[in-house]
C-alpha cells in the first residue's frame, strides 16, 4: 500500500531556523555631529583680501611707496634702491590699481635705474610663482627650500630658510590686522543656514543613519588666522558649538593664546620622513605638528572626532598638502561618515572637481574616499556674503 509522500514546508522550516536580524543593527548612529572646516576661501567670500597673493601684492605696494619717499627700501628679505626720483619712473601710485601694483613692482625691479642689492632666494621664488601661475602657496615654497637644504643637511641654509619664513610670517600678521579693519564684516543668513542644515541620509555612508538628523554638536575648525567664524557661532543657540583656531590667532602671544602657525604639515611626504633620520632639529622649526603641541587645539579636535560619528563640511579650504597630516587624520577617522564640499562657483564654472582631486590626496584608502565624499548632485556652492551686500 502506497502512502502519500509528505513534502516538508521548507519555507516554514527556514523561517523557524533562520535567525531573524533586527535591521536596526545596521543603523549604528541615532545622532551625529558636524565638523566645519574653514579655509581661506571663507574669508575671501566675505570680501577680505587674505590670500597669499593678496599679501604679496600689498608687500609690493609698501616697497614701492617707501622707494617713492626715500629712494630706498630694505628689510630682512630684500634691499632695493632707485637712482632717480619716483616721478622719473613714470609711476603714479595714487592712480595705479591695486591689482596692477605687483606687475608694476616686477617691472620696476628690472629697470636700469633700479638696483636690487639683495634679495632672498625664498622671496624670489615666491615672486616667480605668482608671475608663472598668478597664485602662490608660500608654505609649499618653504617646504621645497627646506627639502633642498636637507639634502646636504646644511644647518646654515636651513636656518636661513626658517628665518625668511619667520620674516614673512610677521609681515603677514601685520597685513591681516590691517585688512580686517578695512572691511565691514557681516553674517550671511544663507551661509548660516548651510552651517546648520540637517545631515541628510543621502549624504552619508550607506547604513549609517536611518533618517535626516539635526547635528547634535557643531565644531568649527578654523584654519584661518582671522576669527570671522566666531560671528556665526554666536548665532547658534540650540547647539553648544566648539571653536578651534587650529592655526592660532592674529593677536596670540604664544603664552595665553597661540600666535599664528605658519609652515608645513605633511608628515606623509617621503622627504619629511628623511628629515627624521638626519638628527637636525632646525629642520622642524616650522613643521606644524610640533606647533600643535604647544596648545590644546589639536587635542580638542581629536576629542571631538573620536566622540562619535560626524559629517565634515568644507568651506573655502583648498585641502592643500601643507595640511595633509591633519586632514588625513580627520578624513580617514572611522567616525567620519560624510565629507560635503561647499565648492566655489562663478559665472557657470566651479571648482568641485579640482577640490575632489585635492581631497583624494589625503586618503590612503580610496574606497573610503568614494564612500565618504558627497557627490556633486547633493552638494551646493558656498554662499558668497560679499555678493549679498
Amino acid at each position: 500500500m502506497n502512502e502519500k509522500i509528505r513534502i516538508p514546508d521548507l519555507e516554514g522550516l527556514m523561517n523557524r531556523h533562520t535567525p531573524q536580524f533586527d535591521s536596526s543593527i545596521f543603523d549604528n548612529y541615532k545622532e551625529a555631529n558636524r565638523l566645519i572646516i574653514i579655509g581661506n576661501g571663507f574669508d575671501l567670500a566675505h570680501g577680505l583680501k587674505t590670500s597669499f597673493k593678496d599679501f604679496i601684492e600689498d608687500y609690493s605696494y609698501k616697497i614701492l611707496s617707501k622707494i617713492k619717499r626715500n629712494l630706498h627700501y630694505e628689510d630682512d628679505l630684500i634691499s632695493i634702491t632707485s637712482h632717480v626720483y619716483f616721478s622719473d619712473l613714470n609711476i603714479n601710485l595714487e592712480t595705479l590699481e591695486k591689482s596692477k601694483v605687483y606687475e608694476k613692482f616686477m617691472d620696476v625691479k628690472k629697470r636700469d635705474r633700479i638696483t636690487v642689492e639683495r634679495q632672498s632666494e625664498f622671496l624670489k621664488s615666491i615672486f616667480h610663482s605668482i608671475e608663472e601661475k598668478s597664485w602662490v602657496d608660500i608654505e609649499l615654497v618653504f617646504f621645497e627650500f627646506l627639502r633642498i637644504a636637507s639634502k646636504t643637511n646644511d644647518s646654515k641654509k636651513i636656518t636661513k630658510v626658517n628665518s625668511d619664513l619667520e620674516s614673512l610670517k610677521k609681515k603677514l600678521n601685520h597685513y591681516l590686522k590691517e585688512e580686517i579693519q578695512r572691511v565691514e564684516l557681516i553674517v550671511s543668513d544663507g551661509l548660516f543656514k548651510q552651517f546648520t542644515q540637517n545631515i541628510s541620509i543621502n549624504e552619508t555612508i550607506p547604513n549609517t543613519i536611518r533618517k535626516n538628523l539635526i547635528p547634535k554638536g557643531i565644531c568649527v575648525l578654523n584654519f584661518n588666522y582671522t576669527s570671522l567664524p566666531l560671528k556665526y557661532l554666536e548665532k547658534i543657540r540650540v547647539i553648544n558649538p566648539i571653536y578651534i583656531p587650529i592655526h592660532g590667532e592674529l593677536y596670540g602671544d604664544d603664552i595665553t593664546k597661540q600666535g599664528i602657525v605658519f609652515g608645513y604639515g605633511d608628515e606623509l611626504d617621503k622627504d619629511y620622513l628623511e628629515f627624521e633620520n638626519l638628527n637636525n632639529d632646525v629642520l622642524f622649526e616650522h613643521i606644524k605638528s610640533f606647533k600643535y603641541l604647544h596648545f590644546d587645539h589639536y587635542r580638542k579636535m581629536l576629542e571631538f572626532i573620536n566622540n562619535g560619528p560626524f559629517q565634515v563640511h568644507l568651506y573655502g579650504h583648498s585641502c592643500g598638502l601643507s595640511d595633509r597630516t591633519l586632514l588625513n587624520t580627520i578624513f580617514e577617522n572611522e567616525n567620519c561618515i560624510s565629507i560635503k564640499n561647499f565648492y566655489y562657483s562663478n559665472n557657470g564654472k566651479d571648482d568641485y572637481e579640482q577640490k575632489s582631486y585635492a581631497i583624494a590626496r589625503h586618503f590612503k584608502n580610496k574606497a573610503d574616499l568614494r564612500a565618504k565624499v558627497v557627490n556633486k548632485t547633493k552638494c551646493e556652492p558656498m554662499v558668497q556674503p560679499k555678493d549679498e551686500k
